[in-house]
């Protein structure tokens, strides 16, 4: 078998060389004529460009299609991010009647992650906050911004900071960065791809009147007790809101002698009412009649006083003033209610107490 096939090797061998092209045929032992194709095939070298041409054509549409999607995927982000940090700014005044002062305040408090988190825009750069300063006619606002740096593209910063900021509250783009602590101006046209902010802002919440602990609050005092002054915010027209305070008696005794609790008096009149200086300081002017001026201590838990008012109570007996006749300390055993608030300025207010009837 092994010699048969050597036989049909050397023969095809033999009738390629002395036939260029063409067909060979030869006969089987039987007579038959068979024919071998000899006709040459491959890629011609246009052929090769075309389809490196296409493959080309389809890299670099794959490549920008990438590129693309990742731009849109990092405006995305930041835009959420830049919401999420105002709306922490929001969470923060309606809980304590200001805005915060930085941004660490934010992570500190747990309003935004934890500062040991990273917490950066899509390019690497910092977020900031700045409060506007309170003038008149103007409200208090939060400004959050970033920067956002230059792509392979050149203009990319400032494509991508302007969608950014079209799709913000109260937000555009500046090519000046922040002096101090005050946000970038607005005005500047980015020109310079690495140097263009994305400015973002809010007002102040309407909400924050009902809800924050600084503008509602209301406790239980002892006469001569200390109640804190709430840090008032400014008001749609950008005035400060004027703090005040509402003190009602609860518990009332008519006891006029401090060595007989048996024996109490009818009480003809009671009267409530508070004392601070001003402008209000950590020590306010003690009750009238009363020989004590207990200091106002801070709670060393709670949030940061400087201002007070001290709530007091006169209560006149038929023997006469509870004050005048007990010299212990009798304000121990009444019990009054003090509200605060803080009311925009020129706010409505009903008949005074000029107008009565029988």
């Amino acid at each position: 078998m092994s010699t048969r096939i050597e036989r049909q090797q050397r023969w095809l061998k033999h009738q390629t060389l002395s036939r260029p092209s063409g067909t060979l045929s030869r006969k089987r032992e039987g007579g038959e004529r068979i024919f071998l194709s000899l006709t040459a095939g491959g890629f011609t070298l246009l052929e090769m460009l075309l389809v490196l041409v296409i493959i080309s054509v389809m890299v670099y549409a794959a490549i920008g299609y990438v590129q693309q999607r990742t731009l849109n995927l990092r405006i995305d982000k930041a835009t959420l991010q830049i919401q999420q940090i105002l709306n922490a700014g929001l969470a923060y005044y309606v809980g304590n009647g200001t805005w915060p002062a930085d941004i660490d305040e934010l992570r500190q408090k747990g309003y935004l992650p934890p500062p040991d988190v990273a917490f950066q825009n899509p390019w690497g750069q910092p977020y900031a906050i700045a409060a506007a300063p309170v003038t008149a006619g103007t409200p208090a606002m939060l400004y959050v911004y970033t920067r956002i740096t230059q792509e392979t593209t050149s203009g990319s910063a400032a494509a991508a900071a302007n969608v950014i900021a079209g799709t913000l509250p109260l937000a555009y783009t500046t090519a000046a960065g922040p002096a101090g602590d005050t946000p970038p101006p607005a005005g500047s046209t980015c020109s310079t791809d690495n140097n263009c902010y994305v400015v973002a802002s809010v007002n102040i919440p309407g909400q924050n009147l009902n809800n924050a602990r600084a503008i509602n609050f209301a406790g239980l005092y002892h006469h001569g007790a200390c109640v804190p002054v709430p840090q008032c915010p400014v008001d749609a027209t950008g005035k400060v809101m004027v703090p005040q305070v509402i003190v009602a008696p609860l518990s009332v005794s008519g006891i006029n002698n401090p060595n007989d609790f048996t024996t109490s008096y009818p009480i003809t009149s009671f009267t409530a009412y508070a004392t601070g200086s001003s402008p209000l300081d950590k020590n306010p002017p003690a009750c009238a009649k009363s020989t004590t001026r207990p200091a106002c201590d801070k709670d060393p838990n709670g949030p940061v006083v400087d201002q007070y008012w001290r709530v007091c109570l006169e209560i006149i007996t038929e023997k006469g003033d509870v004050q005048k006749t007990r010299t212990d300390d009798w304000g121990q055993k009444v019990t009054l209610m003090a509200v605060t608030r803080c009311a925009v300025q020129n706010e409505p207010a009903g008949s005074g107490f000029t107008v009565y009837s029988n």
